[in-house]
């Protein structure tokens, strides 16, 4: 794996997803190379090419950001979107620790997703801010087998662990059981496990589907196999997924539906 150092001008972007008015990434390109990654179509040059090869790091981030977080209105920043905030480099170059410090003192809320276990070390940081910062730990399954598709990111059972101690600190967390794959990961066993792990957390658990994508779905292909993910198949899974949180007792969201409540809240303000 290569990792390059690159400089910027800006930092955050207007977010394409409801929930957040704002995307910021601090890397380019993802180390962990999740074979299904949506952010393979959505990521230009070599860290796209490369997927899981190369990272481009932004050096010059923390002070850009300081600028805009000083002029921008105050919203919810989605971090990251197309990246991993938590993947290797952090571990030096601690962007994502500098860029949640400048946000939450400038009045903005943080929604941090990662599949890195590496977000505990920021523990301190997210207690500080409980009020303007929530983490979501993405789980697709507890088994050993998130290896085939996720070989980088850290192993499932440290992100679970991750979910519990940032629970035990009062901290904000969610799991995002996604993307949910025929014949990978779409079995009551493997949903009820991370349902499970939610509901002994108290975290709220969203989850979706696997959305499929030109370069995602070749990768997908070339690395594992063919997948269709129809809506019949789906219709089956949603409902299964809705049957364990309802008799486990755990709180559990479409994210389809919590992208339509997000948006209604954007257009109306309610």
């Amino acid at each position: 794996m290569k990792i390059y150092e690159i400089r910027v001008k800006r930092a955050l972007a207007p977010s394409g997803l409801p929930e957040y008015d704002y995307a910021l990434n601090p890397y380019v390109g993802c180390l962990h190379g999740c074979h299904y990654c949506y952010a393979i179509d959505m990521t230009r040059g070599l860290p796209g090419k490369m997927w899981g090869e190369v990272v481009y790091v932004k050096t010059n981030l923390l002070e850009v950001l300081k600028r805009e977080a000083a002029k921008y209105r105050p919203g919810v920043v989605g971090l990251s979107t197309i990246t991993d905030p938590y993947q290797p480099p952090e571990a030096k170059y601690r962007l994502s620790r500098g860029a949640i410090e400048i946000l939450a003192e400038a009045g903005f809320h943080v929604s941090v997703q990662t599949k890195s276990g590496m977000a505990v070390r920021d523990l301190d940081l997210f207690v500080k801010y409980r009020d303007r910062v929530d983490v979501g730990v993405t789980i697709t399954t507890l088994r050993d087998k998130a290896r085939i598709l996720e070989p980088l990111a850290s192993h499932p059972l440290a992100r679970a662990r991750t979910v519990e101690k940032l629970a035990e600190a009062g901290v904000r967390v969610w799991i995002f059981l996604g993307p949910i794959i025929p014949g990978f990961n779409d079995s009551p066993g493997d949903i009820e496990e991370v349902v499970e792990l939610a509901h002994s957390t108290g975290a709220e658990l969203i989850y979706d589907r696997y959305r499929p994508k030109p370069l995602a779905d070749a990768r997908l292909a070339a690395q594992y196999r063919q997948v269709r993910a129809e809506e019949e198949w789906w219709a089956r899974v949603k409902k299964t997924v809705e049957e364990i949180c309802a008799r486990i007792g755990a709180k559990c969201t479409d994210a389809e539906e919590e992208w339509r409540s997000a948006r209604r809240r954007k257009r109306y303000g309610v």
